[in-house]
């Protein structure tokens, strides 16, 4: 008799065809009613009548709206929101040391949007908890930089084949596809809820999961929910600047957002789509689809000025999101390009800050525990190789050329490593400035730029003295990088010239007279006008000639006249000249 009561009771909840044809109001409250009649007449365990409803709700997550919302206003009015939470929160522990269906995340997830279960009561009944996956993920953190660590190390016990970087693109991928049990709750439930595009509930759960150490985007499945709705967001912006606004293209069919309860948040697209690039980070590198998108958006945001808060959003994507992400991508010169695209948008100034937070507190080893551990991994990876390629370089020119592809490849993605690599080699080794040099013409203007602005960060470096023992003659390194800084400005002259002349500035204001060094080979190499102390009669003779007797007989090649002007409109300035003349006069001794 009982199971006869409960085949009654399920079938009573479970016809979809008859619900979908319920209209909402007094018809749907007589079913209420009629269940509550069955459980009170009957006898029935309530719990077990409610273990039912969300068996029924569960089975019918994937049917029409009509039927779902009769099933959840059924579930709603008969049970108090305690009872769901607990139910639900048995159904989970049931699953635990197994993988937990889809189903019944999409079930946490349409009670979570209906405001029937909250999510804080619902979080203490996973099987592991929010801390536990932030151990994890410290662990697995720690195993990279232990692995970043060991790169280079030698081995004669054991040998490791080396990675490329691609390669250690698709090790991640294939690695944050092994989720475990334990965690598979917390992001499962996280994943039901982006593809639910229920962002108002979700957005708290990862800021909570970031906030403990944890890392959502690094699970596969948790991170491919962010892409999909970051995709949604950024194409209500980019369909207004690509070709499906000519209608050559389709596009995809709206869905529908639950962003909140406001119902303006979508007029203001920008706010949640940096949200979300924040909360993708540098795994926003496992979709170039979309980071192409977010580039060609940003450039519109700071092209058209709408408005200030918009073209802050567009720079905070690119410093913290664009740019630290194009380390992870395998060599991309097109996107090392779009990217440049972007950045030249800004002045040399904004962008010596924007490079300043690409690199952080360091790179390579330096970076570990500031940055992302798979972004530390790929920079220490790309180091090696940088210095594995500088070993062949040599004055020939077939070898320079060969390492120069070589070195470019690897600075699509991580100029900065690359750079300082190369600028350590030439602080050390004089003669390797000239084959270094004509090895950069394989580079993007990108890779050009933040070499610039290396280049003055290793110039400014306190840690070691600038004068030898004696306290007279130059340090070595100091004199090798003020070489390749006219070597590098005089070859290529459309790079920034602007990081080394605020560098002077801001060094001379500050009574530092040793580097008029620098400022001295710009004006030798770059603009052509050597200082002689000591000249012979023959060569002021010579000096009577034409242009040829006269570098003949000074014996310096004549400066290009791209490099000349550029260092005219350089210093021929109204905030430059004057200040710097000044300057150096006042360095002389009295």
């Amino acid at each position: 008799m009982s199971d006869q009561r409960h085949r009654a009771l399920v079938w009573l909840s479970t016809r979809s065809n008859r619900l979908s044809r319920i209209p909402q109001g007094r018809s749907l409250f007589g079913v209420v009613q009629t269940l509550t009649a069955l459980i009170g007449c009957f006898d029935l365990d309530p719990n077990r009548v409610l273990d039912l409803m969300l068996s029924s709700l569960e089975f019918h997550c994937g049917g029409p709206v009509s039927t779902l919302d009769g099933h959840l206003y059924l579930v709603q009015q008969s049970y108090h929101c305690t009872s769901l939470t607990y139910m639900l929160g048995l159904k989970f522990n049931q699953n635990f040391g197994c993988r937990t269906q889809g189903s019944l995340y999409r079930l946490a997830a349409i009670l979570l949007g209906a405001g029937a279960v909250h999510l804080e009561d619902l979080l203490p009944y996973f099987a592991c908890s929010l801390e536990t996956i932030a151990v994890k993920t410290r662990k697995l953190a720690k195993e990279a930089h232990v692995d970043a660590r060991l790169l280079g190390v030698v081995s004669l016990t054991t040998s490791k084949k080396k990675t490329s970087n691609s390669e250690l693109l698709h090790e991640m991928v294939e690695t944050s596809k092994t989720r475990e049990s334990g965690t598979s709750q917390a992001f499962g439930l996280l994943e039901a809820l982006l593809w639910d595009r229920r962002w108002h509930i979700a957005q708290p759960l990862l800021s909570r999961l970031e906030q403990i150490g944890a890392i959502p985007s690094n699970d596969a499945e948790c991170r491919h929910a962010l892409l999909s709705l970051a995709h949604f967001v950024v194409d209500s912006i980019y369909t207004t600047i690509s070709p499906r606004k000519l209608g050559l293209t389709q596009s995809h069919k709206a869905l529908r957002v639950h962003l909140g309860t406001d119902d303006k948040a979508m007029s203001r697209p920008h706010n949640i789509l940096e949200q979300l690039c924040c909360h993708l980070h540098v795994y926003v590198a496992f979709d170039v689809s979309l980071m192409t998108k977010l580039a060609h958006v940003a450039q519109y945001l700071i092209i058209s000025k709408r408005s200030q808060i918009e073209t802050d959003a567009a720079r905070r994507i690119l410093a913290h999101v664009l740019l630290p992400a194009l380390s992870l991508l395998p060599s991309t010169p097109g996107f090392a390009f779009l990217v440049w695209k972007v950045v030249k948008l800004f002045p040399y100034r904004d962008r010596q800050m924007i490079y300043a937070n690409w690199r952080g507190r360091g790179v390579e080893i330096k970076s570990v525990g500031s940055k992302n551990f798979d972004v530390t991994l790929v920079e220490c990876k790309a180091g090696r190789a940088a210095r594995q390629t500088l070993k062949r370089v040599a004055n020939e020119k077939k070898n320079y050329k060969q390492a120069g592809r070589a070195l470019a490849k690897v600075a699509h993605s991580n100029p900065l490593v690359v750079f300082h690599v190369i600028l350590a080699q030439v602080e050390s080794y004089d003669n390797m400035i000239q084959p270094i040099v004509e090895s950069l013409a394989f580079m993007t203007p990108l890779a050009l730029d933040v070499l610039s602005y290396v280049l003055q960060f290793h110039l400014a470096d306190n840690s070691r003295p600038k004068l030898q023992q004696d306290g007279i003659n130059i340090a070595r390194w100091f004199q090798n990088l003020a070489h390749f800084a006219g070597a590098y400005y005089r070859s290529y002259p459309q790079a920034e010239i602007g990081y080394l002349i605020d560098f002077l500035l801001i060094r001379l204001e500050t009574g530092h007279s040793i580097e008029l060094l620098v400022f001295s080979e710009l004006l030798t190499r770059m603009g052509g006008s050597a200082v002689l102390e000591d000249i012979s009669d023959a060569q002021i003779g010579g000096l009577a000639g034409g242009e040829t007797l006269r570098r003949e007989m000074l014996a310096f090649d004549k400066a290009p006249k791209r490099s000349i002007s550029k260092l005219l409109s350089a210093l021929c300035t109204p905030s430059t000249a004057i200040p710097m003349l000044a300057l150096i006069a006042q360095s002389w001794p009295a």
